[in-house]
């Protein structure tokens, strides 16, 4: 392997002990700042964007009047001292969230940086700053902890406000502190299946729903940006409805579920023996204790980041760096 692809690897790897240690680290002092708003806008770009996703499953399953946005979708949307619009860029540097926050600050909206770098050009956007502990020193390779423990960031604030799921979700931030090598362990023995039937060429559909759909979301970032296949992330009901002149037999095909249910082998079946897809099914052990799906989201993430890391092991193991990243072609950072 490439100095670059173990750099990839590493970050995923950590991963093991950046959940816990950035949990343990949540500050909770500002907390108010979302309970006393009528509205929460998350914004991202990237992978970012996936966390922002998560962010709404998260808030919205605790009663609160989330959504997430494409930074610049924030110019179609109505701010003000009513809603609080919380930033989510790792680096602290995506030009497009450092617009549409500052977008929200001339508009009266409260605003809040999630971000892995305290330094970064964002934390000058806010008073309210909640910094993730990746345990990563650069952000110049594909993205990981940075991703996950910004995702666990947000369930820990969410534990602590009062809602129906909080023991749940103070039961699963206690499981997600104490299983992380058994976690990346589980997530790299799924990465290798996925490794072994992802082929080029095909597409790979990612299919999923609910916050699982932000793992099938990210997994499709982690294969495009290798270059290796074309990934695509699926609502798992709208799969059925419209694939239709998209499917060939042979196509690649992950179903992502937070635990193994009934219908799940149904969908498989048809997936393989019906439309004569490859398909593997992802799902969380029961083992690892958790009650939610918000939490099964974080190692179904990181099974995907390590699919897609054997893949381009695999094929292309003498990798050096990306294909003209669009990071660089449209400058922006």
């Amino acid at each position: 392997m490439t100095e670059f692809l173990d750099s990839c690897y590493d970050v995923i790897k950590i991963q093991e002990r950046s959940i816990a240690h950035t949990i343990k680290s949540v500050d909770l002092k500002n907390i108010s700042d979302i309970t006393a708003k009528q509205r929460i806008v998350l914004i991202g770009a990237g992978d970012s964007y996936a966390v922002s996703e998560y962010g709404k499953w998260v808030f919205r399953s605790i009663g609160l009047n989330a959504i997430s946005l494409s930074p610049p979708e924030i110019m179609h949307f109505p701010l003000d001292s009513e809603t609080v619009v919380i930033g989510v860029t790792a680096s602290g540097r995506s030009l497009s969230t450092l617009d549409a926050l500052q977008k929200a600050k001339d508009e009266g909206a409260k605003t809040i940086v999630l971000t892995d770098n305290s330094d970064g050009k964002a934390s000058e956007e806010t008073s309210n700053l909640w910094v993730t502990k990746s345990d990563v020193d650069s952000y110049n390779v594909s993205p990981a902890s940075p991703t996950t423990t910004a995702m666990a960031y947000l369930l820990a604030i969410a534990s602590e406000l009062e809602s129906k799921l909080q023991t749940d979700l103070q039961n699963d931030l206690k499981q997600l502190t104490k299983i992380g090598k058994d976690m990346v362990k589980w997530a790299e023995h799924e990465g290798t299946i996925i490794a072994k039937l992802v082929t080029p060429g095909p597409p790979l559909y990612m299919i999923s729903d609910g916050p699982n759909h932000v793992a099938a979301q990210i997994g499709m970032m982690k294969f495009n940006e290798f270059a290796v296949v074309k990934g695509f992330a699926a609502l798992r009901e709208d799969f059925c409805h419209h694939q239709n002149l998209s499917i060939n037999d042979g196509d690649q095909a992950l179903l992502i579920s937070g635990k193994d249910e009934s219908d799940d082998e149904r969908y498989m079946k048809v997936l393989t023996e019906v439309l004569n897809m490859q398909a593997h099914h992802i799902h969380v052990p029961e083992e690892f204790g958790f009650k939610t799906a918000l939490a099964q989201t974080i190692p179904n993430t990181i099974a995907l980041q390590m699919g897609a890391h054997f893949t381009v092991r695999r094929y292309n193991p003498n990798m050096e760096w990306f294909r003209m990243p669009h990071a660089k072609a449209f400058r922006i950072y």
